[in-house]
């Protein structure tokens, strides 16, 4: 699984250290790489998925129905997805234009969300909207009751 939040140094060239526990996560995946793209619900944030991971997920909405917000979705997602290796020394490059969206600088926040994915935030960026769920704790609660969980 991916949990738990890691903050890191963003070096010069857009390079951040993978989570010990992630890059364990790859290695029981097999994988190599992971897609780095845009997220939905925020500008702030990047979504991050292991090769197999990201492969699957594309199969299953490549399967689907096209429909005009799926085409908006796919280009969205998909379009901007870019393949980086993690390294000898456990980095991921974080590309140039998906850097730039987020406004990362020279701090990370990597944060686990699932068994399938992570996140990349600006630290500041992500204080600010785990402050706002924080504020709306018994919404979630509620929905979460709806759920079943």
């Amino acid at each position: 699984m991916f949990l738990g939040r890691h903050d890191h140094a963003l070096d010069e060239k857009g390079r951040t250290m993978m989570p010990k526990r992630f890059r364990d996560r790859l290695v029981e995946l097999g994988d190599k790489s992971v897609w780095i793209t845009n997220a939905l619900g925020s500008p702030a944030h990047l979504d991050v998925r292991p090769d197999s991971l990201f492969q699957d997920y594309f199969q299953r909405v490549s399967r689907l129905k096209n429909t005009p917000m799926l085409v908006d979705f796919k280009r969205y997602y998909f379009g901007s997805a870019l393949e980086v290796e993690v390294d000898a020394a456990g980095r991921i490059l974080i590309p140039a234009q998906l850097r730039h969206r987020c406004k990362l600088a020279d701090k990370i926040a990597i944060v686990g969300v699932d068994d399938q994915r992570f996140q990349l935030w600006d630290p500041e960026a992500l204080d600010a909207k785990q402050a706002e769920t924080a504020a709306k704790s018994g919404d979630v609660m509620d929905h979460l009751a709806e759920l079943g969980v």
